[in-house]
């Protein structure tokens, strides 16, 4: 049997995910240097997520009491990862 299947995973979400993509997204609207296509923007996210620590929850309302401390931490690593992944991306892009 798959958990999935077996368990309400429903509640389970990664707060590291939630600021990459809110990262990414403003990256995309302040940016006119930045390659927006499918494959370039999933290509920045996937890099970023795999250089940053990961902050599973599994309450619906961890998101809204996030520990001060550990968000600055946080959104410093995603910052970081986000200058490296751009140049790695703008020097070696995916797409034709």
């Amino acid at each position: 049997m798959k958990l999935k299947e077996r368990y309400n995973l429903d509640n389970l979400g990664n707060r590291s995910q939630e600021l990459v993509f809110e990262s990414i997204a403003r990256l995309i609207d302040s940016r006119s240097d930045m390659c927006t296509c499918d494959e370039c923007v999933t290509d920045l996210v996937a890099w970023t997520l795999n250089h940053v620590t990961p902050r599973y929850y599994t309450s619906l309302l961890a998101p809204l009491n996030p520990d001060p401390g550990r968000e600055r931490q946080l959104r410093v690593q995603i910052d970081l990862a986000l200058a490296a992944g751009l140049k790695k991306l703008k020097e070696h892009p995916h797409h034709a």
